[in-house]
């Protein structure tokens, strides 16, 4: 009963432990894994693909529901989320910029709640977080160019 289990790689596997009981911590290969999308670090494959490729941009970082499948009773035993970096592509000359910002829009889902997010009303608050790391000399990918910073977006319609 004091078991808690990290569930990583099949949001199937959400489902089997909480048909067990068990509390949970979520950090799914197919939306929180930061270090996918570079390319297979072994062998040779020409086309760069990986097991977990693509890359997981911010905007499928912050749509991941933590409880998928769950019924309300189950995703009670969720009790957090983590998102993961792995360092066989990554070290100290690109971990912050592969981190940042995904990790704050899985902060946001991780505060905010699984339910009604939306990606266009969180831009402006990951904006003025990316530009507050950026002042503390943490280097952070830009969400957006600039100019749509600068101009209220750059979203087309669909």
């Amino acid at each position: 009963s004091d078991t808690l289990i990290q569930v990583w790689n099949d949001d199937k596997n959400l489902k089997k432990v909480a048909d067990k009981g068990y509390k949970m911590i979520v950090g799914s290969s197919d939306y929180w894994y930061l270090d996918c999308g570079h390319g297979a670090w072994l062998g040779n494959f020409v086309n760069g693909t990986s097991w977990c490729d693509p890359y997981k941009t911010w905007q499928k970082v912050y749509s991941y529901n933590l409880t998928t499948g769950l019924t309300d009773k189950e995703a009670k035993l969720v009790i957090g989320g983590e998102v993961l970096l792995w360092s066989e592509q990554s070290d100290p000359t690109n971990f912050e910029n592969m981190l940042w910002p995904r990790s704050s829009a899985a902060a946001e889902v991780l505060w905010s709640g699984v339910n009604n997010r939306s990606v266009v009303e969180a831009l402006p608050r990951l904006h003025d977080w990316r530009f507050r790391m950026v002042k503390r000399g943490i280097k952070v990918e830009p969400l957006q160019p600039l100019w749509c910073v600068r101009n209220g977006g750059c979203d087309l319609p669909h």
